[in-house]
């Protein structure tokens, strides 16, 4: 369980997308370059574990993120962008 706050999640969250991202055009053109492909990997392991926990404590953060067992879960709290965070 993480102790970070829902807005520090989502920060979080959002800085390691954006460093992915870049990541990811560089290695368009350099694919075997080592340092680029573990400071991708660095950061979608951070994402990933920020994910779980912002999923874990707050819930979905898009509807491919419900785990749709029995009930539809994503209606059930706020949805990211309207202010919670």
């Amino acid at each position: 369980m993480t102790t970070k706050t829902r807005s520090q999640l989502m920060q979080c969250i959002t800085e390691s997308s954006f460093a992915m991202n870049e990541a990811n055009l560089f290695l368009d053109t350099h694919p075997y370059n080592k340092e680029a492909l573990e400071y991708y990997e660095h950061y979608r392991q951070i994402r990933k574990e920020a994910m779980k926990d912002y999923r874990d404590c707050y819930g979905p953060i898009s509807s491919y993120d419900v785990e749709a067992a029995n009930v539809w879960t994503w209606i059930e709290s706020p949805w990211p962008w309207e202010g919670e965070c």
